[in-house]
């Protein structure tokens, strides 16, 4: 038999469409990002919902391109003081509720999860610090043309990483919706039209947080 991660219910901290995700429970540097079983998911009518019953294998798409994109820009950049704008991946894990992605964890002090984008603006807790650790990913994600698909308030995640020597330095991860996911992937056909769908999710997220979005300087600011 082979051997499976245990992941106890209490160990869950968010629940997506596709994925559920865990504490890691040996690590505390780490996240496990499991698939849900198809057969208990919701019945969905909308696009994505069809796409999943009629091509189950559309689930495992995003994943695919999550871990190519993360390859790719690891790849390009193996300079030791690259500081990567998304979080880290560590490959997969058999679990005892299904296949698990591991991925670090950013941290608060204290050593709980760090808050979202979208915890932040609703509590009121976003300060002009946050705005500047905000703004400085997201150049990082045009300079290093990255593409990222789904930059949404809950994808943005504010705390520490820990790579084994110790919690760093405050910063904003991308933490989820990185790769091309689209059917046609324009993103990932030149700079160019990467930089014009970052533009474009740029403009979506500023609308989902009050924030203003300025083209020119690829930078937010409070509305």
């Amino acid at each position: 038999m082979a051997y499976a991660l245990a992941l106890p219910q209490s160990n869950l901290v968010a629940s997506g469409v596709q994925r559920a995700v865990y504490l890691h429970p040996t690590d505390r540097t780490k996240l496990i990002k499991v698939l849900k079983n198809a057969a208990t998911m919701p019945r969905r009518q909308n696009f994505n919902g069809v796409m999943d019953r009629w091509f189950p294998s559309t689930r495992l798409r995003q994943i695919r391109k999550e871990y190519a994109e993360y390859q790719r820009v690891m790849l390009d950049h193996p300079e030791p003081e690259f500081r990567a704008p998304m979080s880290h991946m560590f490959g997969f894990v058999t679990t005892n509720i299904g296949l698990g992605c591991l991925t670090e964890r950013v941290m608060q002090p204290n050593g709980g999860l760090g808050e979202t984008l979208s915890e932040k603006i609703k509590a009121g807790t976003f300060s002009d610090a946050h705005l500047a650790l905000l703004n400085d990913t997201v150049a990082r994600l045009f300079d290093y043309n990255i593409r990222a698909s789904d930059m949404n308030p809950s994808n943005f995640v504010f705390g520490q990483r820990d790579n084994g020597l110790g919690p760093g330095p405050e910063e904003c991860v991308l933490v989820d919706g990185f790769g091309d996911i689209h059917a046609i992937p324009v993103r990932s056909m030149a700079k160019w039209s990467n930089r014009m769908g970052l533009h474009d999710s740029c403009k979506r997220l500023a609308r989902n947080t009050g924030l203003a979005w300025n083209r020119a300087t690829r930078q937010f600011s409070r509305s």
